[in-house]
């Protein structure tokens, strides 16, 4: 990824901890970090069929995390079956919203009914050859300056608190994945920065970096008096995966996913990123050396993918199980003539602590 500062920008760093909210959202001894532990069912559906469920009752195991549905023959063995469409609804009672996204589809490249396990490893590979790859960078085209303080209540309706969600879709859960983030102010200045996480993660904006903050904006960047949102700073991001590390090797460029869930009081949004280019990415190793064809993963080369298409394989981006939330999926089979059954799997990130 290339970067860029000015006088302005380089000193972000020294001034993000100033605006950190307090505290992390998933952080201290209320949750278990699971490290992506799977959960897994399987359903049928008949043509034009359509399933929805509530993943508290379809999961009882895990409390946040993401999901993977993907279709298999009669044996259960993944297989290429371009009909499915998907979407989740994300429901918290607590904080009073509610908010909707697609299913991220990746499409096969492969016949229909194919076996798509090309190399023999049991891994769902986005690599072009047995789905659909991943963007080699992610694009997201606003945010609002944020509130500072601490963590947001019901009762704070003016807040801005926007959270993004990432996905390791490539190391693995033994892996600690580093992500590089180029941040716009409304006049074009360019703030670098960068965050650690491992297999999943919901941080709010300012957990990343406090350029992120509405009064960051205001007082310590060159940014345009006359643009503003009813006297709130806006600006634009863009994110890539730069490196993933295990206790045993080290992975350039892996693939990633993120979807940015803008909160304002107690309202929320979501819509699915725009994309650029193509990286391979792996749905999910379980080892410290990642999956088997990591070499042959590239930055940069090719298009970026076709969204929005009917696909072999969905990726929920998130679920909430934890008491006083609910999660929707719902997975449509738009073949017309053709039964599908598809294997659903959860990645636990974290639970309940027994602590």
């Amino acid at each position: 990824m290339s970067m860029s500062t000015n006088g302005r920008s380089r000193g972000f760093v020294a001034l993000s901890a100033a605006f950190l909210m307090s505290g992390t959202a998933l952080a201290g001894d209320v949750y278990d970090d699971l490290g992506c532990t799977e959960f897994d069912r399987y359903a049928e559906l008949t043509p034009n069929d359509t399933l929805t469920l509530l993943t508290s009752a379809h999961n009882p195991e895990h409390e946040l995390g993401y999901a993977i549905v993907y279709a298999v023959d009669e044996s259960n063995q993944a297989i290429s079956r371009n009909t499915l469409i998907g979407q989740q609804m994300a429901i918290d009672g607590i904080e009073r919203f509610e908010y909707s996204v697609n299913a991220v589809d990746f499409r096969s490249p492969l016949g229909d009914g194919e076996l798509t396990d090309v190399d023999g490893d049991d891994i769902r590979d986005l690599d072009g050859a047995e789905y659909d790859t991943l963007p080699d960078e992610i694009l997201v085209p606003r945010f609002i300056g944020q509130s500072n303080g601490a963590m947001p209540t019901v009762d704070q309706v003016g807040l801005f608190h926007g959270q993004l969600i990432l996905i390791d879709l490539n190391s693995g859960a033994d892996f600690e994945t580093t992500v590089d983030f180029l941040s716009y102010n409304d006049n074009e200045e360019v703030f670098s920065g960068e965050y650690t996480f491992n297999c999943w993660e919901k941080p709010y904006l300012l957990e990343i970096s406090g350029v992120y903050a509405d009064h960051f904006l205001r007082e310590f960047t060159d940014q345009n008096v006359n643009e503003s949102v009813s006297g709130r700073e806006a600006g634009w991001f863009k994110f890539e995966g730069h490196v993933a590390n295990s206790s045993a090797t080290t992975i350039s460029n892996p693939g990633i996913y993120g979807v940015y869930v803008e909160k304002v009081g107690g309202y929320a949004a979501a819509d699915l990123p725009f994309e650029l280019g193509s990286r391979d990415g792996h749905v999910l190793p379980r080892s410290i050396f990642g999956d088997n064809s990591e070499g042959s993963s590239t930055e940069g080369e090719g298009d970026a993918v076709v969204r929005r298409r009917p696909g072999s394989l969905l990726l929920f981006p998130e679920f909430n199980n934890l008491e006083g939330s609910l999660t929707l999926y719902t997975v449509t089979n738009t073949s017309r003539t053709e039964d599908v059954k598809v294997h659903f799997i959860y990645y636990g990130k974290y639970g309940y602590s027994m602590n």
